[in-house]
């Protein structure tokens, strides 16, 4: 006879009335609780990349951006001098951006450590005046200890001085633990002011670790270049374009605005107002043919935010590229 369990009615009853099927939903319940519990810890684990992996996302988008405009064919050297400076340009967008955390963490601190310092004040005094107290405490002890050796004539004032001495007692008992209260306190910064300064040393590691990366993809760039010229072409480019130059800087003074036109000796000093006049103008003269430059100096005293704003407000409204049907009609080409 065969070995397996036969399959029927027959089969049921021998099986003393148990059904195949709600052991087979047991086992599908366990499978989709162990599912559900492994999805739950995939989600907590990376609920904390999501940000990161946005800001890599956004760098990704600017980089391809980058590529894009570095990789052209028969690319003459003003080319590729201009694309390595917008390239420049950006790279120092993250870096304000990176510097601008750490100023604020580093503010953030010397706010702890002050608070810290005035808490150590007020300890320092409550001791002093405790210790007063206590000496007080003291001598009110002695001279209850003579009145009472001398005579019993200064019942009335002994028991005045007890309870003088009992107040005493009560203030300084509250003294001690607005003490404590103060120590604890302190205590609490401490450890949030330690905390600041992991934070701090954190985010100078990871500025130590952007910047190598940082020479790492520049020592890497030709190569990638080399490849890129072969997969792809260019996005936008210089090549038989109308250039114009735009500085942008942050001084004493306050923010300057330096402007350069093809064939001038040097840029002149101008305001945002004119720098929009201008370009309107050559918008309407040039069209597809007009390429805006946007050059943010090395410590150049932007936010990111300021030179980011700027960028993005002269390309959208006046570079080829940025314009929707010339866009179009040069990628057609």
């Amino acid at each position: 006879m065969s070995g397996f369990s036969p399959i029927g009615a027959h089969g049921l009853d021998s099986d003393n009335g148990d059904s195949f099927w709600p052991a087979f939903t047991d086992i599908m319940m366990v499978v989709v609780l162990i599912f559900l519990l492994t999805s739950s810890l995939l989600i907590v684990r990376n609920y904390n990349l999501v940000a990161e992996l946005q800001d890599s996302i956004e760098a990704e988008k600017m980089a391809a951006l980058v590529i894009e405009t570095t990789t052209m064919e028969n690319a003459t050297l003003e080319e590729r001098l201009i694309n390595a400076e917008q390239l420049n340009s950006i790279l120092r967008l993250r870096l304000l951006k990176r510097d601008e955390l750490l100023r604020k963490a580093k503010r953030e601190d010397i706010k702890k450590l002050q608070t810290i310092a005035k808490l150590e004040a007020d300890r320092v005094q409550l001791k002093k005046l405790i210790q007063n107290k206590q000496a007080e405490l003291n001598n009110a002890s002695s001279q209850i200890d003579v009145i009472t050796a001398e005579s019993d004539e200064f019942v009335n004032q002994l028991a005045e001085l007890k309870l003088q001495l009992e107040q005493q007692q009560l203030l300084a008992e509250s003294m001690q633990q607005e003490l404590e209260l103060a120590t604890a306190e302190i205590a609490a910064l401490n450890a949030t002011t330690e905390q600041q300064s992991k934070n701090i040393d954190m985010l100078e590691q990871e500025k130590i670790e952007y910047n190598r990366q940082l020479l790492t993809l520049k020592g890497k760039y030709d190569v990638v270049k080399s490849k890129y010229d072969q997969l792809i072409k260019p996005a936008r480019s210089a090549k038989g374009k109308y250039v114009v130059e735009v500085f942008y800087v942050k001084e004493k003074a306050g923010k300057v605005i330096r402007y350069k036109a093809p064939g001038s000796a040097k840029p002149v000093n101008i305001s945002m107002a004119d720098v929009e006049k201008r370009l309107n103008k050559l918008k309407k003269e040039k069209g597809a043919d007009l390429y805006v430059k946007i050059i943010i100096p090395e410590n150049s005293g932007l936010t990111y935010n300021e030179a980011w704003g700027f960028m993005k407000r002269l390309l959208d409204k006046y570079d080829y590229y940025y314009q929707g049907d010339t866009k179009l009609d040069y990628r057609k080409k």
